[in-house]
């Protein structure tokens, strides 16, 4: 063989040996990409699973919280006296009663329910704006919130001032869909119905807590300042629940969510 047969075998091993190197290394890096994308996988699943068994474990508590209503109820309608059938209509007018009672009326029972069908409204657009994506139990979370803050002394004491409170100024509305043009936008009518239904349910009795007391959240993929102010309380679908800490965290308490 020549110098130069030499030199071109020695050319050509040295090739198949770098060739053969770098199929190794791609070997090596597909193998450890695919660990790890095996990884993230497992990890995302475990998220999953965990937060299917948090709402899991919200959903049981709130079947409880229904059976145990109703058996409340139940046995209180049983002890309860009879009702006397209702009068006929007829028999009403011949009685020439009609008249006297609508002298008697309070006509104040009609601001009253006027206020209560506002604060009704007011608690549909909270659920609807804010979590009409999300499952039952995440929207009873954002209604029991609202009402939450009407029951603390730091906030308005009523549903219409909590679900608007700042929102004639521009960054200082507490519930985002209040100034940021979510309410110009056309209704969905079947999710507004489910909303509307949801928050006549809530206002008639039929709550529990859900967010465990909870005064604030947020959506899961964002991370306001204001939340390492907070205690944590619950994730339900894609937001996250805190209450205040101690007292003196409730002298520092965020301004909007």
């Amino acid at each position: 063989m020549t110098r130069n047969g030499h030199a071109d075998h020695d050319m050509n091993w040295t090739l198949r040996s770098l060739l053969a190197a770098g199929l190794l290394s791609v070997c090596a890096v597909a193998t450890a990409y695919s660990a790890t994308v095996s990884s993230r996988r497992a990890a995302a699943a475990a998220d999953a699973e965990a937060a299917l068994a948090e709402q899991a474990s919200l959903v049981a508590e709130f079947a409880r919280y229904l059976k145990d209503e109703t058996v409340a109820t139940r046995d209180a309608l049983g002890a309860a006296p009879r009702l006397k059938p209702a009068r006929d209509t007829a028999e009403l007018i011949a009685s020439n009663d009609l008249l006297s009672g609508l002298e008697d009326f309070d006509f104040t029972e009609l601001t009253i329910a006027k206020l209560d069908s506002e604060e009704r409204k007011c608690l549909t657009q909270a659920i609807y704006y804010e979590s009409r994506s999300e499952p039952k139990v995440g929207q009873l979370a954002v209604a029991d919130v609202v009402l939450n803050r009407v029951a603390s002394p730091l906030y308005p004491n009523s549903i219409c001032e909590v679900v608007f409170q700042g929102s004639d100024r521009r960054t200082g509305c507490q519930f985002s869909f209040t100034c940021d043009g979510a309410m110009q936008a056309r209704v969905n009518k079947r999710k507004w119905k489910e909303s509307d239904d949801l928050a006549g349910a809530v206002l008639a009795g039929i709550r529990a807590p859900v967010s465990r007391r909870a005064t604030h959240y947020h959506a899961s993929y964002v991370n306001p300042q204001w939340a390492d102010q907070m205690t944590p309380t619950a994730t339900i679908g894609t937001h996250k629940f805190y209450k205040f800490k101690s007292r003196t965290t409730v002298a520092a308490a965020p301004t909007a969510m």
